[in-house]
């Protein structure tokens, strides 16, 4: 009989204990019962509230939900473009299905500023590189409207024989890309856009890149590593990348190793002679070095930016680099 009363008094300690647990790991993931916490709101993606009824839910009909504007985890995104420049959006629906999507966001550049058209073809080309760094630009005009519809249906080409398939196993339940271009430096002889996409296509989650791309429209040449700097400073820039890295809180919370991903090694370990340096941007205080999900730490670790100051890199600078970033030296 004892024994009996034992096993009930187990069995009811179990119940009440799973109920705990459950609430605990809830609240453990909520506040106030609805948004995850800062440690998982990195893999969250929000839906428009036009997708949602009176109580909260999702509609019936969430074939037609848009997704929202892709905001970076990393580099904060400005609610407002800079003064000399405008912000165009734009989603769009496939017309094969409404299951996939484009998000087109630019900051194109207002007629005060040195060049405009040169910058719009500009970030015509930047936009159909994120979908295909085979691919050039072959619109007709520069115009806002162009440019977005030309790019939205490159992808929807994309797409369009993935979703026409009969094979259900393959058959994607959500498709979308996000391309936010934003101006964040601006002068009469450079700009730099920061380029944020997000894209999914199915599986347990999409992927995201952020970087910063910058173009010289006086020469009309897009800034990389041979533009910057003089041959031979390959090394050098390496140690300066690393020792600024390791500076950083989010390098010393997850200690990726970038040298292994910048020099290249076969599987026995050998040099195969290939680099992997991200291509540079120029921000106001120095060179940015970005690399993306799985470059160089796992996904849950986000991008790594890393600045090298100007006055750390003006040994190794080009002449037409310190023209760029003003420097002292005229052209």
């Amino acid at each position: 009989m004892n024994r009996m009363r034992l096993l009930v008094g187990l069995l009811i300690i179990m119940v009440l204990g799973g109920f705990l647990g459950t609430d605990e790991w809830n609240w453990g993931l909520s506040t106030d019962g609805q948004d995850l916490d800062s440690d998982s709101t990195w893999m969250s993606i929000q839906c428009n509230n036009s997708a949602m009824d009176d109580s909260g839910s999702l509609k019936a009909d969430s074939d037609s939900i848009i997704l929202e504007e892709y905001t970076s985890p990393i580099i904060s995104t400005s609610e407002k473009p800079m003064k000399s420049f405008y912000r165009y959006k734009k989603e769009r629906n496939a017309e094969f299905s409404s299951r996939c999507h484009f998000s087109f966001s630019a900051d194109f550049p207002k007629s005060t500023v040195k060049n405009k058209q040169l910058i719009r073809s500009w970030l015509a080309e930047r936009a159909v590189k994120t979908l295909s760094k085979d691919m050039s630009y072959n619109g007709k005009d520069y115009s806002d409207q162009q440019i977005e519809k030309y790019t939205s249906n490159l992808f929807f080409s994309f797409k369009k024989d993935e979703f026409s398939t009969d094979d259900t196993a393959c058959y994607p339940i959500e498709a979308f890309f996000e391309l936010n271009l934003q101006a964040r430096v601006s002068n009469n002889r450079f700009v730099t856009y920061q380029e944020c996409t997000n894209e999914y296509g199915g599986g347990i989650h999409g992927y995201y890149t952020e970087r910063l791309v910058s173009y010289d429209h006086v020469h009309r040449q897009e800034i990389d590593f041979k533009y910057l700097f003089v041959e031979h400073a390959f090394d050098n820039i390496v140690d300066l990348l690393v020792d600024e890295a390791e500076r950083n809180p989010n390098y010393r919370e997850w200690k990726p190793d970038i040298k292994s991903y910048v020099f290249d090694k076969d599987e026995e370990g050998h040099p195969t002679g290939k680099v992997n340096l991200p291509q540079p941007g120029l921000s106001e205080n120095g060179v940015v070095f970005s690399f993306q999900p799985y470059e160089i730490s796992c996904f849950a670790a986000g991008t790594f930016h890393f600045t090298i100051p100007y006055e750390r890199l003006k040994p190794y600078l080009t002449d037409r680099a310190k023209w760029c970033i003003n420097m002292g030296l005229s052209e």
